[in-house]
Protein backbone atom coordinates (compact mmCIF):
# COMPACT_ATOMS: atom_id res chain seq x y z
CA UNK A 1 0.00 0.00 0.00
CA UNK A 2 1.02 3.62 -0.51
CA UNK A 3 1.06 5.30 2.88
CA UNK A 4 3.31 7.36 5.12
CA UNK A 5 1.61 5.93 8.20
CA UNK A 6 2.43 2.62 9.90
CA UNK A 7 0.96 -0.14 7.79
CA UNK A 8 0.21 -2.42 10.73
CA UNK A 9 -2.49 -1.60 13.23
CA UNK A 10 -3.29 -3.45 16.42
CA UNK A 11 -7.02 -3.47 15.78
CA UNK A 12 -6.77 -5.20 12.39
CA UNK A 13 -8.20 -8.70 12.21
CA UNK A 14 -6.58 -11.44 10.10
CA UNK A 15 -8.36 -11.96 6.80
CA UNK A 16 -9.67 -15.40 5.90
CA UNK A 17 -11.92 -16.89 3.28
CA UNK A 18 -12.91 -19.69 0.94
CA UNK A 19 -12.27 -20.25 -2.75
CA UNK A 20 -13.78 -22.66 -5.23
CA UNK A 21 -12.51 -23.20 -8.77
CA UNK A 22 -13.54 -25.29 -11.76
CA UNK A 23 -11.33 -25.55 -14.82
CA UNK A 24 -10.63 -27.38 -18.04
CA UNK A 25 -7.78 -27.56 -20.52
CA UNK A 26 -7.26 -28.85 -24.03
CA UNK A 27 -4.38 -29.47 -26.41
CA UNK A 28 -4.62 -29.96 -30.16
CA UNK A 29 -1.30 -29.08 -31.75
CA UNK A 30 -0.36 -26.38 -32.49
CA UNK A 31 -2.91 -24.90 -30.06
CA UNK A 32 -3.53 -25.47 -26.35
CA UNK A 33 -5.75 -23.64 -23.91
CA UNK A 34 -7.12 -23.39 -20.40
CA UNK A 35 -10.40 -22.07 -19.02
CA UNK A 36 -11.40 -21.71 -15.39
CA UNK A 37 -14.20 -20.20 -13.32
CA UNK A 38 -13.79 -19.30 -9.67
CA UNK A 39 -15.42 -17.70 -6.66
CA UNK A 40 -13.51 -16.35 -3.67
CA UNK A 41 -15.27 -15.10 -0.52
CA UNK A 42 -13.16 -13.18 1.99
CA UNK A 43 -13.99 -12.02 5.50
CA UNK A 44 -12.10 -9.16 7.16
CA UNK A 45 -10.10 -8.57 3.96
CA UNK A 46 -7.24 -6.17 4.67
CA UNK A 47 -6.97 -3.26 2.25
CA UNK A 48 -5.55 0.25 2.11
CA UNK A 49 -8.20 2.96 2.52
CA UNK A 50 -7.13 5.91 0.38
CA UNK A 51 -9.41 8.28 2.27
CA UNK A 52 -7.99 7.37 5.69
CA UNK A 53 -4.41 6.64 4.54
CA UNK A 54 -4.45 3.49 6.64
CA UNK A 55 -5.04 -0.24 6.32
CA UNK A 56 -8.54 -1.36 7.31
CA UNK A 57 -10.66 -4.50 7.46
CA UNK A 58 -13.25 -4.46 4.71
CA UNK A 59 -16.80 -5.77 4.98
CA UNK A 60 -17.26 -9.28 3.52
CA UNK A 61 -16.16 -9.37 -0.14
CA UNK A 62 -16.59 -11.66 -3.13
CA UNK A 63 -14.52 -12.03 -6.27
CA UNK A 64 -15.79 -14.28 -9.01
CA UNK A 65 -14.96 -14.57 -12.65
CA UNK A 66 -13.44 -16.36 -15.59
CA UNK A 67 -9.85 -16.80 -16.74
CA UNK A 68 -8.84 -18.01 -20.19
CA UNK A 69 -5.45 -18.65 -21.80
CA UNK A 70 -4.45 -19.83 -25.27
CA UNK A 71 -1.01 -20.84 -26.54
CA UNK A 72 -0.33 -21.15 -30.25
CA UNK A 73 2.83 -22.25 -32.03
CA UNK A 74 2.51 -20.06 -35.11
CA UNK A 75 5.54 -21.50 -36.93
CA UNK A 76 8.75 -23.12 -35.76
CA UNK A 77 10.39 -20.74 -33.29
CA UNK A 78 7.41 -18.36 -33.07
CA UNK A 79 4.81 -18.67 -30.30
CA UNK A 80 1.78 -16.60 -29.31
CA UNK A 81 0.12 -16.45 -25.91
CA UNK A 82 -3.19 -14.73 -25.12
CA UNK A 83 -4.82 -14.34 -21.71
CA UNK A 84 -8.06 -12.75 -20.53
CA UNK A 85 -9.59 -12.37 -17.07
CA UNK A 86 -13.08 -11.21 -16.15
CA UNK A 87 -13.48 -10.29 -12.48
CA UNK A 88 -16.68 -9.31 -10.71
CA UNK A 89 -15.47 -8.00 -7.34
CA UNK A 90 -18.10 -6.74 -4.92
CA UNK A 91 -18.98 -6.37 -1.27
CA UNK A 92 -21.37 -9.18 -0.38
CA UNK A 93 -22.66 -7.78 2.94
CA UNK A 94 -22.60 -4.73 5.14
CA UNK A 95 -23.03 -1.06 4.39
CA UNK A 96 -21.66 -1.33 0.83
CA UNK A 97 -23.32 -4.61 -0.17
CA UNK A 98 -23.43 -4.93 -3.96
CA UNK A 99 -20.88 -2.17 -4.59
CA UNK A 100 -17.68 -2.75 -6.54
CA UNK A 101 -14.42 -3.21 -4.65
CA UNK A 102 -12.01 -0.33 -5.36
CA UNK A 103 -8.99 -0.79 -7.63
CA UNK A 104 -10.17 -4.10 -9.10
CA UNK A 105 -10.42 -4.00 -12.89
CA UNK A 106 -13.37 -5.87 -14.33
CA UNK A 107 -11.41 -6.77 -17.46
CA UNK A 108 -7.73 -7.62 -17.95
CA UNK A 109 -5.94 -9.09 -20.91
CA UNK A 110 -2.57 -9.65 -22.51
CA UNK A 111 -1.15 -10.77 -25.83
CA UNK A 112 2.43 -11.98 -26.18
CA UNK A 113 4.41 -12.92 -29.27
CA UNK A 114 7.79 -14.61 -28.86
CA UNK A 115 10.36 -15.43 -31.53
CA UNK A 116 13.42 -17.54 -30.77
CA UNK A 117 15.71 -17.69 -33.77
CA UNK A 118 18.71 -19.23 -32.06
CA UNK A 119 21.83 -17.48 -33.32
CA UNK A 120 19.78 -14.41 -34.27
CA UNK A 121 18.42 -13.88 -30.76
CA UNK A 122 15.09 -14.16 -28.98
CA UNK A 123 12.49 -11.40 -29.17
CA UNK A 124 9.28 -10.76 -27.25
CA UNK A 125 6.50 -8.20 -27.60
CA UNK A 126 3.77 -8.02 -24.95
CA UNK A 127 0.62 -5.90 -24.98
CA UNK A 128 -1.24 -5.63 -21.67
CA UNK A 129 -4.61 -4.01 -21.07
CA UNK A 130 -6.33 -3.19 -17.78
CA UNK A 131 -9.88 -1.86 -17.58
CA UNK A 132 -11.39 0.92 -15.49
CA UNK A 133 -11.30 0.66 -11.70
CA UNK A 134 -12.91 2.41 -8.74
CA UNK A 135 -10.65 4.83 -6.87
CA UNK A 136 -8.97 3.68 -3.67
CA UNK A 137 -11.30 4.17 -0.72
CA UNK A 138 -14.39 4.72 -2.89
CA UNK A 139 -16.43 1.99 -1.23
CA UNK A 140 -19.66 3.90 -1.94
CA UNK A 141 -18.87 3.97 -5.69
CA UNK A 142 -19.62 7.68 -5.99
CA UNK A 143 -16.30 9.08 -7.30
CA UNK A 144 -16.28 7.80 -10.85
CA UNK A 145 -13.63 5.45 -12.23
CA UNK A 146 -9.89 5.49 -12.78
CA UNK A 147 -9.20 5.15 -16.50
CA UNK A 148 -7.92 1.87 -17.86
CA UNK A 149 -4.76 1.60 -19.91
CA UNK A 150 -2.91 -0.48 -22.49
CA UNK A 151 0.87 -0.82 -22.56
CA UNK A 152 3.38 -2.46 -24.89
CA UNK A 153 6.73 -3.89 -23.75
CA UNK A 154 9.58 -5.14 -25.95
CA UNK A 155 12.48 -7.42 -25.11
CA UNK A 156 15.44 -8.86 -26.98
CA UNK A 157 18.02 -11.40 -25.84
CA UNK A 158 21.23 -12.37 -27.60
CA UNK A 159 23.80 -15.03 -26.72
CA UNK A 160 27.40 -14.96 -27.91
CA UNK A 161 29.71 -17.59 -26.48
CA UNK A 162 29.36 -17.22 -22.71
CA UNK A 163 27.78 -13.77 -22.87
CA UNK A 164 24.04 -13.11 -22.75
CA UNK A 165 22.84 -9.56 -23.40
CA UNK A 166 19.26 -8.48 -22.70
CA UNK A 167 17.56 -5.24 -23.73
CA UNK A 168 14.08 -4.21 -22.57
CA UNK A 169 11.87 -1.31 -23.61
CA UNK A 170 9.11 -0.88 -21.03
CA UNK A 171 5.99 1.12 -21.88
CA UNK A 172 7.24 1.45 -25.45
CA UNK A 173 4.33 3.69 -26.50
CA UNK A 174 5.03 6.03 -23.56
CA UNK A 175 1.49 5.80 -22.22
CA UNK A 176 0.73 8.09 -19.28
CA UNK A 177 -1.40 6.23 -16.75
CA UNK A 178 -1.80 5.58 -13.04
CA UNK A 179 -2.07 2.03 -11.69
CA UNK A 180 -3.10 3.49 -8.31
CA UNK A 181 -5.18 6.55 -7.45
CA UNK A 182 -7.56 7.74 -4.77
CA UNK A 183 -9.50 10.69 -3.45
CA UNK A 184 -8.24 12.83 -0.57
CA UNK A 185 -10.84 14.22 1.81
CA UNK A 186 -8.17 16.57 3.19
CA UNK A 187 -7.88 18.58 -0.04
CA UNK A 188 -11.10 17.36 -1.69
CA UNK A 189 -9.27 16.27 -4.82
CA UNK A 190 -7.95 13.17 -6.53
CA UNK A 191 -4.34 12.00 -6.18
CA UNK A 192 -2.43 9.69 -8.48
CA UNK A 193 0.67 7.50 -8.40
CA UNK A 194 1.70 7.53 -12.07
CA UNK A 195 3.55 4.67 -13.72
CA UNK A 196 7.00 5.16 -15.20
CA UNK A 197 7.26 6.70 -18.64
CA UNK A 198 9.02 4.87 -21.46
CA UNK A 199 12.08 3.16 -19.95
CA UNK A 200 15.03 1.33 -21.49
CA UNK A 201 17.10 -1.29 -19.68
CA UNK A 202 20.18 -3.21 -20.78
CA UNK A 203 21.76 -6.12 -18.92
CA UNK A 204 24.64 -8.51 -19.53
CA UNK A 205 25.52 -11.87 -18.00
CA UNK A 206 28.67 -13.93 -18.28
CA UNK A 207 28.57 -17.66 -17.51
CA UNK A 208 31.85 -18.93 -16.08
CA UNK A 209 30.87 -22.59 -16.32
Amino acid sequence: PFTGNPVFAGDLLPQHGRIGELGASFAAAPVSGRLSAYRMDLTDEIDFDGTLFANVNLPPTRRQGLEAEIDWTVIAGVKAHAAYAFIDARFRAGRYAGNEIPLVARNKGSLQLTSNNGAFGAYTIVATTVGNRRYSGDFANTLGTLAGYTTVDLQGRWTLARWTVTARLINALDRRYAPFAGYSTFVNDYYYFPADARSFFVGARYDFL
